[in-house]
Parts: structure tokens; sequence; C-alpha cells
């Protein structure tokens, strides 16, 4: 499984449109997501992606929307607050330049209005590691440039997950998420692979979640 696919926000497969609310487990492995409930049976396998989608919900009646900092919980040991720095702003850049589409962004709640929440994670079910460390970046910033470097983080951004939602701003109803905890076969980094090639793949896997949007909100 490549970065790209691990980072596709909310690409799933169509039969999630339909999908209503199942029992298959409480809080996510990193604690970002605090219900579980909702997602589908994908969770707890080894290619688990688990996802939701309320049923009947209409978007259309949204025109403007508040996207939350980028959040990160990272177990792994010796990774610099400037990698996980760098992967938030790729992924909160994205979000800004293809997301929004037709919505504005705003900073305050209001019945016309969703909440984007974002994390990328390397803590997942099975596996163990450090005492997870959990960071939200207002305002993260892309400094590093070149090749990633190092074995160690290269080795984090093979394993990075996302949990991701879409929230009624007012109400704080979940109208979307989705898991993506996949540990099968996956695009390993090296020391060697560039950070340009990493905001690629970040790139990417957003334009997935603009995609899915659109077609949902024009259901």
């Amino acid at each position: 499984m490549n970065l790209i696919t691990r980072l596709g926000i909310f690409a799933t497969a169509g039969a999630a449109l339909a999908l209503s609310s199942c029992s298959t487990g409480g809080k996510s492995p990193s604690g970002f997501l605090s219900n579980y409930k909702q997602m589908d049976g994908g969770y707890g396998t080894a290619d688990a992606v688990s996802a939701y989608v309320k049923p009947g919900v209409d978007l259309k009646k949204y025109d403007s929307v508040i996207i939350d900092p980028v959040t990160t919980v990272v177990s792994s040991p010796g990774i610099d607050s400037k990698v996980t720095d760098q992967l938030a702003a790729y992924l909160g850049d994205s979000l800004r330049k293809q997301v929004v589409g037709e919505l504005k962004v705003v900073s305050v709640p209001g019945p016309t209005t969703l909440r984007i929440r974002t994390a990328l994670t390397d803590v997942i079910e099975g596996q163990t590691g450090g005492k997870a460390v959990t960071t939200v970046h207002p305002g993260a910033r892309a400094t590093l440039t070149g090749t990633v470097g190092s074995a160690e983080v290269a080795a984090f951004i093979s394993k990075v997950s996302f949990e991701g939602e879409i929230l009624d701003s007012v109400s704080g109803e979940r109208l979307l998420a989705n898991i993506d905890h996949r540990v099968g076969a996956k695009r390993e980094a090296s020391a060697t692979t560039s950070w340009a090639s990493v905001r690629s793949a970040v790139n990417a896997g957003v334009e997935r979640l603009n995609t899915r949007f659109k077609t949902l909100r024009a259901r």
C-alpha cells in the first residue's frame, strides 16, 4: 500500500455511501477519534480501512467550513517536531487548496458550516511503540527540504496512518469519517526519499477527499 493510499482521506469504496451505524469497537487506537462504534467492519483486520457516512446526510446546505489544525499522534521515538510539523503543513495546505472548492473558510460555527478534523498517526492497533505524543499544529510550516535523511524518519513515514472526520459545526454531529490503518504491503520510504515526493503523496490523497466530498454533496 502506498503513502498516497494511506493518506487517501475518505477514499473508500462507493458502498460506504450506504453505511449505517455498526458496532465494531470503541476508541480509535490513537485516541484522536472518540467514537469508533459507527465505523464499518474493517477495523482490527490486517488491511483495516473503516469508514462512516451518516445515512441520508445532506451536504448541499453547507456553504462554509472550519478547518481545524492538523493533529499528529506519534509513538515512534526520536521523531523531531520539524518532521511532524512538515507533514501537518502538507496536509493542512492541501486541505485549504483542494477541499474547500465552493465552501468559504471561516472561523466561527454556524448552521451552514462544516468542521473538518484530521490527524496523522503511527499508533496502530496490535503494534507496540513508545508513549504516544499528541500535538496540534496551528500554523504548521514545511521547513525541511531535500530528502527525509534518516532511516528512522523513513520508517515513520512508511507507516503513518490517517484519521479524519467532517462534523456539523454547531451540533458536533459526525457526518463523515474515515480511519485508514492498513499495515499490509505499503510504500517503504527510505532515507533518500524526497520531501517533494511526500508532499505529492499528501496532495494526491487530499484530491481524493475533494472528489469524495463533491460526490456526496452532489447527491
